[in-house]
């Protein structure tokens, strides 16, 4: 609790700052899309023309397979060419394509491919607990902001997990941390510094509420898991 509240007034200290300070984020901002050009990669998408949206998507997925970028930098592109509501559509889309993709490939070649393209310490570190405990565990790990969750969906295809059971947790867990991207990625296109700044330290905050109540999400998410198989097949259920 107290380090609850420690984090809480540190993100209070410094949005007074930046009350005060906007001009100086400002011109983080600018240094910021200029290094990374954001622009550029925007007109580049969009030159796709009625395709941009499906290239964006192919760019999302191959991320995931290949990881040329962290997912992170991807989805706040996301937001900052197709806004809040498309970016998060095509970016969960994407994910999941790329996600499913990974899953797959890891399934059908096996241990040996997955050793040369995820790092030794994951697999030490994670392969016990994802293979033994399964939805719970798998859907706290793609909840967390920052897990190397690319990494996670080779691991799982060496598991007995069942494919509606990884969209379901690929999709709803990835949600929350998509969504804050894409909004942190359109203020920022739409130079509202101070919202963006508002986004990142409620992303912080996120990140502690989601941690300490996992508990209560894995119960829920499970339930909603058995509802959707007895939906999708009830047949094979007692």
């Amino acid at each position: 609790m107290r380090s609850i509240l420690a984090l809480l007034g540190f993100i209070l200290i410094v949005l007074v700052f930046y009350s005060y300070q906007e001009g100086v984020w400002k011109e983080i901002f600018a240094y910021y899309r200029f290094f990374f050009d954001y622009k550029r990669l925007r007109l580049f998408i969009l030159s796709f023309g009625p395709f941009a949206a499906i290239a964006f998507i192919l760019i999302q997925a191959l991320q995931v397979v290949f990881a040329p970028v962290p997912g992170e930098i991807s989805g706040f592109v996301g937001g900052l060419i197709f806004g809040n509501v498309l970016g998060t559509l095509y970016s969960t889309i994407g994910l999941l394509l790329g996600s499913l993709a990974a899953f797959a490939i890891s399934r059908f070649l096996g241990l040996r491919f997955v050793e040369r393209v995820v790092k030794k310490d994951y697999i030490d570190r994670f392969n016990h607990f994802v293979t033994h405990k399964g939805v719970n565990v798998s859907f706290i790990l793609f909840l967390i902001p920052g897990f190397p969750k690319d990494s996670l969906c080779y691991l799982l295809g060496l598991t007995h997990m069942r494919i509606i059971d990884f969209i379901l947790i690929n999709v709803f867990a990835r949600l929350p941390g998509t969504l804050m991207l894409t909004l942190q990625g359109n203020a920022v296109h739409s130079e509202q510094y101070r919202f963006f700044f508002i986004l990142f330290s409620a992303s912080i905050v996120l990140t502690f509420v989601l941690y300490i109540s996992r508990n209560a999400l894995v119960k829920f998410f499970i339930n909603a898991i058995h509802r959707i198989r007895s939906f999708i097949r009830p047949s094979k259920l007692k």
